[in-house]
């Protein structure tokens, strides 16, 4: 499951050997200043906007890594979605601002504990 470190100033997700594997990349830091919005969810995997998705490693169901194109219905414009999820674990999506990644969505047994950590900076 991947990790999340959370300094002062950068939030990096660290990968396991074969997250990275399935998401084709290594470890991915975000400057904490780009965070808009932190929720946490019940199910990660559910969180993840896979239909269509080019770029993903996916067993539905089961596991998703990957960074993909995902169309906002609400913005009707698109993004790019850094997602590592396993099953109905609970996890974090992560809303951006300014940087090459609009939204992390990321399985993790420490949602809460993250989400009062990486209070939005504005």
């Amino acid at each position: 499951m991947a990790e999340l470190k959370i300094t002062q100033k950068h939030l990096t997700i660290h990968l396991s050997w074969w997250e990275k594997i399935g998401a084709r990349r290594s470890h991915l830091t975000v400057p904490l200043r780009a965070i808009r919005d932190i929720q946490v969810v019940d199910d990660a995997l559910g969180s993840v906007e896979a239909s269509g998705a080019r770029g993903l490693t996916r067993i539905p169901g089961l596991f998703v890594a990957g960074t993909h194109t995902s169309e906002r219905d609400e913005e009707s414009n698109h993004e790019n979605v850094f997602s590592v999820c396993r099953r109905k674990d609970p996890g974090l999506v992560i809303e951006l601002d300014k940087v090459s990644i609009g939204r992390i969505v990321v399985s993790t047994q420490d949602a809460r504990r993250y989400a009062s950590e990486l209070t939005p900076v504005h």
